[in-house]
């Protein structure tokens, strides 16, 4: 024993030296593996003196161990005899020393371990090898050894001398412990442990449930008011029990006076009691025996009888009352298993709880309120389903209906005492603009969201009910308002409520419910406001109806929304008001499409003190981003006439102050950039209202130069005081760089992207920018430029130039092209994994975007993007990736890279692979997507794509090189239109923009370099990408039958498909006519036709790849016949079988 405990000892001191400690673990670990240490440890545990307690500690552990090696039903390994040994010296332990002092002073955690301990014990031997598990528990206490049914003399039979306090407790432990290893739901358990759990409580629901509940009887009896945490501790085993065991043992009339008793009298176990009684009523019965249980209790009674003063005990009555009504709701609507009676009965007990599920939702604590919510939510779903079956509501239920409407919504409102944050400082400079919601603000917003379901239930049920609350009290609310004013600071009304000067509480209130009630119109069919017109506004909502936004309802939205910007309610500076208030003007946009004359109001309190300036550093960002989606949804021709005042109104707040709490992480990915991310919401809506074509040319100007000379100045300025090396030293100055670069980009983004059609030969069109403003936004791109050619070995920068100029591109169109290679060059030339893999995105959209335009450029920034990427690649092939991080950066990357070659080939840019600076490395850059990507199978995305690739590379090169048709993938409605029209003179004009990009790259589809460079393409497919396509789907990782790798086989079938469509003798040797004759060779159908012997591919297949993997002839010819004459969908089906299964579209075997 001493060497156990010396060794528990090391293993747990954190100063032992690192080898002892291991050597004292390792020696633990042996002991608890042994098939003798257990006996040792029994001795150790109950040893005299104890030894010390984590000594005794780890010896339950490996009597533990014993048990569970033991077997579930403890009779492997002659496990009975080891577990007699156990139980009998535990409980003599327990009699003998927990019997007085020594289990006072025991340490408290022993005391659980050992009743847990005992309860494994118990699960493993009984009723089998222990079949007086709980007799002999029960006997130890001193309670007399009674079963049957518990009756008033049960409890004189008791004789407290008897009883030891100490030794009942120890008992409740076990009992604790009991149910939470065997009946807790919360605890996972295998099918085995479950049926020994079954058998379990068979056995005790024989005579030792009975006996148990005596225990629990006596206790309340006799031990409630000398020992209150016993009482406490039984009434809790008993709402525990209940769920599996006879109901009768615990619901009869004297179990139930005590329990009553305990309700009304006892203020330190009423709520155990409650609880109790909670867990008896929610108890799984059928209905008719619930109705009865609930009635032999006595439920209404006893709940209209008991005071909800105290909070804690009122949250226990709500959900008592919520479970009862609940249970009730049930056997009222279930009319297959109850009797009509039975149904009356329990609506007429559901209508007598329903003043309580009101009194209770009306309480001041929320923890109060919520817990009849499920009541309330069953109660309005039977009524929901009423409605829907045109079965009318009773004068009753409406009555409910009444009175509990107003009641959810004056819940609505924030409590007088809420504590919203501080406003640390009224410049823009402070804050950091984040809301950091605390635990109340969430819990609120949470009961909102179940208030707001049922008020729109109610909005669904009878919907001029709903209409007449709601509005009438955001009438009078805005109506107090513009008559008394609105505090900033007092949150109740001044002369009580509906009186004298508003508080901020009721107005939030006003403005809420406005929202509330427009987002439940918007839900159900959208919102169309009408034009306005004259009206009193006396029956607002009369005419809403349930199914959808009735022309009166949005006409009364429209009302709420005029009476709240006329009625000065953002006067106040409370926080709760003003995110609220604009978030409205977002929200029902619509509203200001037909009244236009309230723009000015509503941009003027955007504009004013309790709006961009408001006081409050956490609201006022919200604000920015509210006003930036405002000036959005505004029709342009509203907006120049703000102009000139919306500039100079938000001009002093565009101050670029680099946040020096963020130079320690300089990445917007790791949490943004503070205040500035906001900022920049007012940059693009400076943006925003200077794009529109109608303003005066000489007021953007002005405007414009207002805006972007700071911005200009101060980077300038930046980068002329320091040298380049120590600019990229300094974090301060490069966040002061990256912020104004952005803002410049945020600026350009408020102006519309330029008009191309992409489906049209040329992408140049008209200019939508007037020459002067294109002329700052050109200067804006030279200096962003020279800004990245120098500092491009900052990320911050490349990032900041990288938005900048994609904006640039998006408004200037084909003029920015020309700085498509400095910037390219850039920002590819030090970037990171992940910034090439956005890099590679952006270029996507670009070429898809500006083609033809944009293949001159394009071809000359092909090598040295495509070089960083299999720069990356292959310096990880060779190093390994450095962990999880940068393993998923790399998949991301492949991803990124194989969709830009598919959106270049989709965007009929693939001649950019044909330029003479390109082609010689045609087989650098499609060996290692043929050879590496399509065959790794770690990553079935990437392998589709790089088939994808391959694919239309064949399709461009080998099937249609002269580019009589597009590459791009085509709907199978749109091949069918195309090979339903059939013209090839048709198809030629129609699809002739890969000929066209051509012609701008200076190449001859039919002359011998090209030729040549189709020809290295050719030899490269049958090296690489045939195997591949075989390769590919027998790896070992592949998963055929995994969803993603099915979409890789897919892939594949088209590359054999489109393979053997350009090894038909008419195309592989002809001259270009025949393809140009067909309306789309994008897709094989077949049959193919023609001689298959004259059919390069399929010779090849033939003759030359099967015999040489060891394929048999007739296997391959098979194959062969299959891939000339099956669809895609039924080839991609034999293609499978024939992986899986070895051939013969699965007849053969592997």
């Amino acid at each position: 024993m001493e060497q156990i405990e010396e060794a528990v000892r090391c293993a747990l001191n954190p100063g032992s030296d690192r080898t002892v400690k291991a050597q004292a673990t390792e020696y633990c670990e042996s002991v608890k593996a042994s098939t003798e240490g257990w006996q040792v440890c029994l001795e150790l545990f109950t040893n005299v003196p104890a030894r010390t307690p984590e000594a005794r500690m780890f010896a339950l552990q490996v009597i533990d161990a014993m048990i569970m090696r033991s077997g579930i039903r403890g009779n492997e390994n002659r496990a009975p005899e080891r577990l007699e040994i156990t139980h009998k010296t535990l409980l003599k332990f327990v009699s003998t020393h927990y019997a007085g002092p020594g289990y006072q002073s025991e340490i408290p955690f022993l005391k659980n371990k050992l009743a847990h301990t005992i309860t494994l014990l118990g699960l493993a031997s009984y009723p089998a090898q222990w079949p007086t598990f709980i007799k002999d528990l029960v006997s130890m206490t001193g309670f007399p050894d009674t079963t049957g049914p518990i009756t008033e003399d049960s409890a004189k039979a008791v004789n407290m001398a008897t009883i030891n306090p100490l030794l009942v407790d120890f008992l409740l432990k076990v009992l604790s412990s009991l149910d939470e290893e065997m009946v807790n739901p919360t605890v996972p358990r295998g099918s085995e442990e479950m049926a020994r759990n079954t058998d379990i409580k068979d056995a005790m629901r024989v005579e030792d449930v009975s006996r148990m509940a005596h225990v629990w009887y006596s206790v309340l009896v006799h031990m409630a008011t000398s020992y209150p945490d016993l009482a406490k501790t039984a009434l809790k085993l008993m709402g525990v029990y209940v769920s599996w065991i006879d109901i009768n043992l615990i619901v009869n009339e004297p179990f139930m006076r005590i329990v009553f008793g305990l309700l009304k009298t006892s203020p330190g176990l009423r709520n155990q009691a409650c609880h109790c009684l909670t867990e008896i009523a929610g108890k799984g019965m059928r209905p008719m025996e619930k109705l009865y249980l609930l009635q032999f209790i006595s439920i209404i009674d006893i709940l209209k009888q008991l005071s909800t003063d105290d909070v804690e005990f009122a949250e226990m009555t709500g959900k008592l009352v919520n479970v009862s009504a609940v249970e009730l709701k049930n056997i009222w609507v279930d009319k297959s298993s109850t009797t009509p009676e039975a149904c009356s009965t329990a609506y007429a007990m559901l209508e007598q709880l329903m003043p309580l599920i009101l009194s209770l939702l009306a309480h001041e604590y929320d923890e109060v309120s919520s817990t009849v919510f499920p009541a309330i939510n069953e109660i309005l779903g039977v009524f929901k389903k009423m409605q829907r079956e045109s079965v009318a509501l009773s004068a009753s239920q409406q009555d409910f209906l009444s009175r509990l409407l107003p009641k959810l919504v004056d819940k609505l409102k924030y409590d007088e005492d809420y504590s919203w944050p501080t406003a640390v400082d009224s410049s823009a400079g402070d804050g950091d603009g984040s809301l950091d919601e605390d635990d109340e603000e969430v819990v609120f917003a949470e009961l909102r969201r179940n208030l707001r379901v049922f008020i729109d239930a109610i909005g669904q049920i009878s919907p001029g009910l709903y209409d007449n609350v709601i509005l009438n009290t955001v009438h009078s609310i805005f109506k107090q308002c513009n008559q008394f004013g609105v505090s900033s600071e007092r949150a109740s009304d001044e002369s009580g409520e509906g009186s004298g000067r508003l508080g901020w509480v009721r107005a939030e209130l006003a403005i809420y419910l406005t929202q509330a009630y427009g987002e439940r119109l918007s839900s159900n069919k959208g919102l169309r406001f009408n034009a306005p017109k004259q009206s009193d506004g006396a029956n607002a909502g009369g005419s809403s109806n349930a199914n959808g936004a009735s022309a009166n309802s949005i006409d009364s939205l429209s009302d709420m929304l005029t009476m709240m910007i006329h009625s000065g309610v953002i006067s106040s500076s409370h926080p709760a008001i003003a995110t609220t208030y604009f978030e409205n003007f977002v929200r029902f946009n619509g509203y200001f499409d037909v009244n236009r004359d309230v723009v000015t109001p509503v941009l003027t309190s955007f504009l004013g003190p309790t709006g961009i300036r408001h006081p409050n550093s956490v609201v006022r960002p919200r604000i920015w981003y509210f006003l930036h989606r405002f000036v959005r949804q505004l029709h342009q021709q509203v907006l120049p006439m703000y102009s000139s005042d919306f500039i100079p109104a938000v001009i002093d707040l565009l101050d670029i102050r680099a946040d020096a709490s963020r130079i320690g992480d300089l990445s917007a990915a790791a949490g943004g950039y503070g205040l500035f991310d906001s900022q920049l919401y007012l940059f693009e809506s400076c943006g925003i209202m200077l794009s529109p074509a109608e303003l005066d040319e000489n007021t953007r100007m002005s405007l414009l130069q207002h805006l972007f000379n700071p911005l200009f100045s101060g980077a300038q300025r930046l980068m002329n005081q320091k040298s380049t090396e120590q600019i990229l030293q300094d974090p301060r100055a490069l966040l002061q760089i990256h912020h104004y670069l952005t803002a410049i980009g945020s600026i350009i983004k408020g102006f519309p992207d330029v008009r191309v059609d992409s489906k049209v030969v040329s992408a140049s069109s008209p200019h939508q920018l007037s020459p002067s403003t294109a002329q700052v936004f050109v200067k804006a791109a030279d200096m962003c430029i020279a800004i990245l050619e120098a500092l491009q070995g900052s990320q911050l920068i490349r990032e900041a130039a990288r938005f900048t100029l994609s904006r640039m591109l998006s408004v200037l169109g084909a003029e920015a092209l020309p700085y498509m290679p400095r910037m390219i060059d850039g920002l590819v030339s030090s970037c990171a994994v992940d910034e090439l893999s956005d890099l590679l995105g952006f270029l996507g959209l670009i070429v898809y975007k500006f083609k033809p335009d944009i293949a001159l450029t394009a071809s000359k920034l092909l090598l040295p993007v495509i070089s960083k990427v299999y720069g990356f690649l292959d310096q990880v092939s060779q190093e390994g990736a450095t962990g999880t991080d940068e393993a998923v950066l790399l998949q991301d990357l492949r991803k990124a890279y194989l969709t830009w070659v598919v959106a270049i080939f989709n965007s009929d840019l693939d001649s950019m692979f044909l330029t003479p600076q390109n082609a010689p490395h045609l087989a650098t850059i499609f060996q290692p997507i043929a050879s590496q990507l399509a065959t790794d199978p770690s990553n079935p995305q990437c392998q589709r794509l790089a088939f994808n690739v391959l694919f239309k590379a064949i399709q461009a090169w080998m099937v249609d090189p002269l580019g009589w048709h597009t590459v791009a993938t085509l709907t199978p409605a749109a091949l069918a239109a195309l090979n339903k029209a059939g013209s090839s003179s048709e198809a030629g004009s129609r699809c002739a923009m890969r000929q066209v990009v051509a012609q701008k790259l200076d190449i001859a589809l039919d002359g011998p370099a090209a030729k040549e460079a189709r020809g290295q393409f050719k030899a490269l497919i049958t090296k690489t990408a045939v195997p591949a396509c075989f390769e590919a789907p027998t790896h070992r990782e592949f998963r055929i039958t995994d969803a993603q790798a099915s979409l890789v086989v897919t892939e594949i079938s088209a590359v054999l498909q489109i393979l053997l469509l350009a090894g038909m003798p008419e195309i592989a040797e002809g001259n270009g006519s025949a393809v140009a004759a067909m309306p789309a060779p994008q897709i094989l159908a077949p049959p193919i036709g023609g001689n298959l012997n004259r059919n390069q591919f399929a010779s090849y297949l033939c003759t030359a790849f099967f015999p040489g993997v060891g394929c048999p002839t007739a296997m391959a010819t098979e194959f062969v016949q299959a891939l000339a004459s099956l669809d895609q969908k039924q080839f991609k089906k034999y293609l499978s079988a024939f992986l899986t299964n070895g051939g013969g579209g699965g007849n053969g075997t592997r």
